[in-house]
């Protein structure tokens, strides 16, 4: 089909929202989705194949000192990611030219990124940060096995697809290894990537392999669980100064819960000098596997809440079940806490009905991100307290899932709260968590109204007050404990300073 005087006419790149509804090769750009240093990054469509796809552009009036260089580094990433075919990197169509405008076609992924999912819904739980580690580990051994560095890990170049799956992206440092005959397109001396995650090697503009992707890794690992990188105070030059000279702080110090043997593997990533770290991608992806099977006790180490008394009644495999229903949901079924060990359910779990209720919930907070995981224990146990709980979480799923389904999340807890066969304290603290909910809804919502009468029908006298609220939401879901004492921390308190009931 011939072009269009419009087609014809495509406007500069330093004018990058004009590119919308555009053609570029046979590629129809719908909307931007965001720009970097290199490239602007559109949501398009492919008529041919009836697909949406994701098109990167690069912008040469983005780019100091732009040259031919750049454009070889941006055509290099499509070459480096075409040939790898793994689940956990996006994949790469193809690259092509368009009258002037360079342009990489890639998969479209719906979702957030690492660092989006973080600042949105704080760090997440021990499992959940696993299983990441180990889709991230297997990425980068995919493409070390290819001979590639990505040269930029970092968790806004961790995609989370809408089931939270890992997929690495943006391969536009990457070198290739095999070719270290040919003239580097980075080439040594010239130090790229961002100063946050950046190797000791890589700021001093040497050589780098596999071990500098590893330490970047660790430096997105240690950002993942703490919720901040370990060197993130001053300007680049500082951050870069940190990484070559100082020691992080123990990832332990900002998250009590995570296991020795976990702070430990990622500290070695973290080693100054890369004989110091994994010397293999396969030996740093065999200890991540290890790391799956530790058991739910070795996490239970920090001070607050009921967990720590909890820990030490655990030596046996069946009753962690109900200690980890009391951890991490309200502490309700503390009496009747059996000393038991239990281990992290495997990924790929058939929802089959387990002994009791509470080793069917254990299963499902090992999926916490699985509807159909908590859904089982309302089906297998529906009379039982842990079904109500399992209700509480399905909500927060709706309510915290890529996007978010709030009139779902609504539904549930509508469902939740027409149960009435409670004893009085079951009661009051289960509808204390749903209000707490509703006012989390509200506030996604920007409807302050109800955000108001949620929250003032939480502290009713009635109810619960201030002190125990605190203490029911320091051991309820993450989500919402994540929410409250960020969002509302700062927030008046209607009935604060009464005493507890």
């Amino acid at each position: 089909m011939p072009e269009s005087p419009e087609e014809r006419n495509l406007p500069r790149l330093s004018q990058p929202e004009e590119l919308v509804d555009r053609k570029i090769g046979e590629f129809r750009l719908l909307r931007r989705l965001g720009t970097g240093g290199m490239a602007a990054v559109y949501l398009a469509e492919q008529p041919s194949l009836g697909r949406v796809v994701a098109v990167k552009i690069l912008q040469p009036d983005q780019i100091a000192g732009f040259d031919h260089s750049i454009v070889e580094r941006f055509e290099r990433e499509a070459k480096a990611v075409g040939g790898l075919n793994h689940s956990n990197i996006v994949q790469i169509y193809q690259t092509g030219e368009d009258r002037g405008i360079h342009f990489i076609v890639q998969e479209y992924i719906q979702g957030n990124n690492m660092s989006q999912q973080i600042r949105r819904l704080g760090p997440p739980e021990l499992a959940q940060g696993l299983h990441w580690m180990q889709q991230i580990a297997e990425a980068l051994h995919a493409a070390n096995e290819a001979g590639i560095v990505h040269r930029d890990i970092k968790p806004e170049n961790i995609m989370l697809t809408r089931d939270l799956s890992v997929k690495v992206t943006d391969f536009g440092l990457a070198q290739l290894n095999q070719q270290e005959d040919q003239k580097s397109l980075t080439q040594t001396g010239t130090a790229m990537g961002t100063p946050l995650y950046m190797s000791p090697e890589q700021i001093r503009g040497h050589k780098v392999d596999h071990r500098s992707d590893q330490y970047s890794f660790g430096v997105t690992c240690y950002h993942m669980f703490a919720g901040r990188p370990p060197f993130s105070t001053g300007n680049s030059v500082t951050v870069a100064v940190q990484h070559l000279q100082d020691i992080p702080a123990p990832l332990s110090q900002h998250r009590a819960d995570i296991p020795e043997q976990v702070c430990e593997v990622i500290h070695r990533m973290l080693a100054k000098s890369p004989n110091d770290r994994y010397q293999s991608t396969s030996e740093l992806l065999k200890v991540i596997a290890s790391l799956q099977q530790l058991s739910v006790n070795s996490s239970l180490r920090t001070s607050r809440g009921f967990a720590v008394g909890a820990r030490d009644r655990l030596p046996t495999w069946r009753g962690v079940t109900m200690a980890m229903l009391v951890t991490v949901v309200i502490g309700l079924l503390a009496g009747s806490l059996m000393t038991s060990r239990y281990r992290l359910p495997e990924v790929s779990f058939d929802y089959e009905r387990k002994d009791s209720a509470a080793e069917q919930f254990a299963a499902a907070m090992g999926h916490p991100r699985s509807e159909l995981a908590w859904m089982a224990v309302t089906e297998y146990y529906p009379e039982r307290i842990e079904a109500r709980f399992a209700q509480l979480h399905l909500a927060l799923l709706h309510l915290t899932q890529v996007p978010p389904d709030l009139d779902q999340a609504e539904a549930v807890l509508d469902n939740l709260l027409s149960w009435t066969d409670l004893r009085p304290g079951e009661h009051h603290q289960l509808q204390a968590l749903v209000l707490a909910t509703r006012v989390m809804i509200a506030d996604r919502r920007n409807n302050e109204t109800d955000e108001r009468l949620y929250r003032e029908q939480l502290f009713q006298e009635d109810l619960i007050s201030e002190e125990e609220f605190h203490a029911l939401i320091e051991s309820g879901p993450r989500p919402l404990r994540n929410y409250w004492n960020r969002n509302q921390a700062q927030r008046p308190v209607p009935g604060a300073g009464r005493p507890s009931r």
